[in-house]
């Protein structure tokens, strides 16, 4: 049995009948390897004396395996765990150890040779260094971990989420804890917080709650010696996690599986960390409410952008932000395979969400990983209508997810363009399912197995392209017209078929149909910044003007051209009345604009150059030598060339020549340069 081959046998073991494209959407493998593996499980199978059933294209154990059999496998010597999941079992066995641990120990814990576990060591330290921990050995205390607690629970936490990874991870976990005696387990702690969830109204993040709960297991673990605390001093968890966490320490210490009752700064810490898989609160404290109206009012100021919707976006923004803001504070991981895909769609709405999440980074003193930036850009996204259509489609479709409601935009952004008559409902908790009326929906998306009473398919946030040709085969066999390939598709086969040969026919006939339908939706024919700074909406100034007047003069290109109403300058000047000089970026620029509706009439930039300076609001502080008028007229059109031009101003040596240019023809290759 290889490594694939377990995964397949464990998820078989939940005994569910599942098809070739489900099991390969629950492992990650190609449907071959899929294959391939189900050839070795069905072997070895055999040999146990079971079978494994297949049926009208569902593979099924056709009893209920064994689990001792799995143990006695894994802990036999036929497995070899692969280097990075070892290192992962050798720290957290260290980190919750209760006794004497020497390279014997760790010999006999993994089934390997002396030779491997000195190898794996030696691999281990240079993960630690950039943790600042260290694996320190002696004869009289064996192997035990040197730096600040606070370190080691943050390796821990990338440990743990490293093994959660990988099937096998929550086996590894359980098996260190058994080998060290202790009685606490998962299925424990996540049956007692579920059993909380509808009381306290509190939306689980289920792949988070799962490394946070083992996480919290682990320092349970390790409190069971005399070691350091580490204490929470900033901003406090949220009130009903607190709660939540309360009783499940309390239930804990009644059953004695831990040896003595936390403290209130323990409990604080815990909740917190506990925090981090939960979605935020909408009455979350006046920390998390002022960071969040922070950051919205940053992505308005330095995307020129206007929503409509504030109120929802701040509720759906503070939704995912709060466990963000714990998960980055307490280090854990972020792993979102989807973050290449959304820098590629929305290239310039990634730059300035980065931009925008400075109050964060802030906050936390840390930059945030692209990672996470990527799932603010899908928070943002929804809430700009890049690509949404007011069409009507002929079916409704919920798409289940409890990883959160980033985690679902991201799925509804991939089956958009393969099912274009289906309308996408968002749901976060399976418990939702069951509150929706039958008659509003007809199929359903989920990212778990459920029970359904509609079709439902099971798909993951990140598909290849086999996979995708799998999804649709199924559900264009229950719905035969929610979207088949177009006429230009089988045209396009058919001049391949007469040129070449081609081996995987449905896949490439999918991919096209992918390809074509986003051509379809336009071309990006968004202005660049070469097509709105111009010769003609260029000025150099030598007079002495004040801040209104210098306002005006800019804009008076587009006022020529009609890309705006000469309505649009006095907006601009009222809007720095009202909130202050905002439109100061620093290094001596401004952008002034207003909103679409304040008479702008088609996207416009213009530019004036200031031989003496001006002061906003007449502040000597707010000094400014350039001025970029912006006319936006959707929260769109404006980014491409706005991302252009911020490149530039991140550059002083551009802005120098920038400032002091006196004719276009000085900026010309600079404005015109490719990004």
């Amino acid at each position: 049995m290889d490594l694939k081959s377990l995964v397949l046998l464990r998820i078989l073991m939940d005994n569910h009948p599942m098809t070739l494209y489900e099991l390969s959407i629950k492992t990650k493998f190609s449907i071959r390897e899929v294959q391939k593996s189900l050839a070795a499980v069905e072997e070895f199978l055999e040999k146990q004396g079971m079978v494994l059933s297949h049926r009208r294209g569902y593979y099924q154990l056709s009893e209920t395996f064994p689990i001792d059999s799995l143990i006695d496998l894994i802990d036999s010597e036929q497995l070899l765990l692969p280097k990075e999941v070892r290192i992962s079992l050798i720290y957290l066995y260290t980190f919750c150890r209760l006794d004497f641990v020497s390279n014997a120990h760790y010999q006999d814990f993994l089934k390997v040779s002396k030779n491997t576990t000195l190898s794996d060591i030696r691999f281990l330290r240079e993960v630690m260094e950039r943790y600042r921990v260290e694996l320190e050995y002696s004869r009289s205390e064996g192997y035990q971990l040197k730096g600040a607690e606070k370190d080691k629970h943050r390796l821990a936490f990338y440990m743990i989420h490293q093994l959660l990874q990988s099937y096998l991870g929550e086996w590894g976990l359980d098996f260190i804890l058994s080998s060290w005696g202790f009685s606490i387990r998962f299925e424990v702690l996540d049956s007692w917080v579920r059993e909380s969830i509808y009381e306290l109204q509190l939306v689980p993040i289920d792949d988070r709650l799962k490394e946070c709960l083992y996480a919290i297991i682990f320092i349970l673990c390790r409190y069971h010696r005399d070691v350091d605390r580490v204490e929470l001093i900033e901003v406090a968890p949220q009130e009903s996690v607190y709660t939540c966490l309360s009783t499940l320490l309390e239930n804990l210490y009644e059953l004695e599986m831990i040896e003595q009752a936390m403290t209130a700064k323990d409990k604080r810490y815990l909740s917190a960390i506990l925090s981090s898989s939960f979605e935020g609160e909408p009455t979350a404290s006046s920390y998390f409410d002022a960071l969040t109206t922070e950051i919205i009012l940053h992505m308005e100021r330095i995307g020129l952008l206007s929503f409509h919707h504030e109120e929802e976006l701040k509720a759906n923004l503070k939704r995912h932000l709060i466990p963000a803001y714990y998960r980055l504070k307490f280090g854990f991981p972020s792993s979102n395979t989807y973050t290449l895909k959304i820098r590629e769609t929305y290239l310039e709405l990634f730059e300035l969400v980065k931009r925008s999440l400075a109050p964060l980074e802030r906050e936390l003193g840390i930059l945030i990983p692209d990672d996470e930036i990527a799932y603010f850009v899908v928070c943002f996204g929804g809430h700009l209508d890049l690509s949404e259509t007011m069409d009507k489609k002929q079916y409704k479709a919920l798409i289940v997810c409890p990883n959160g409601v980033s985690a679902t935009s991201m799925i509804k952004e991939n089956l958009d363009p393969l099912f274009t008559n289906l309308d996408f409902y968002k749901v976060s908790r399976v418990a939702q399912l069951r509150e929706i009326p039958l008659n509003e929906y007809d199929l359903v998306f989920s990212t778990v197995y459920i029970h359904s009473l509609k079709p439902s398919y099971m798909v993951s946030v990140l598909m290849t392209e086999e996979q995708i040709a799998g999804l649709v085969d199924l559900v264009l066999r229950d719905f035969p017209d929610i979207g088949r390939a177009s006429l230009e598709v089988e045209n396009l086969m058919e001049i391949l078929g007469c040129y070449a040969t081609i081996h995987h026919e449905r896949e490439l006939r999918f991919a096209l149909d992918r390809y074509l339908k986003k051509i379809m939706k336009g071309k990006d024919v968004r202005p660049l910044l070469q097509d709105l700074l111009t010769e003609t909406t260029y000025q150099n100034s030598s007079e002495i003007l004040d801040w209104k007047e210098a306002i005006r003069l800019a804009a008076q290109p587009l006022v020529d051209s009609q890309k705006i109403l000469p309505s649009y300058a006095q907006a601009m000047i009222k809007k720095v009345e009202e909130f202050g000089p905002f439109i100061n970026l620093g290094k001596g620029i401004a952008i002034p604009h207003a909103r679409p509706d304040e008479g702008v009439r088609e996207v416009g930039m213009s530019m004036l150059v200031l031989e003496h300076p001006i002061y906003l609001l007449d502040d000597p502080k707010q000094e400014i030598h350039l001025l970029i008028c912006i006319a936006a007229v959707d929260n769109e059109s404006h980014l491409k060339a706005l991302s252009h031009l911020t490149l530039l101003l991140r550059d002083d040596k551009k802005v120098q020549t920038l400032i002091g240019s006196k004719t276009y023809q000085d900026i010309r290759s600079m404005i015109q340069q490719e990004v």
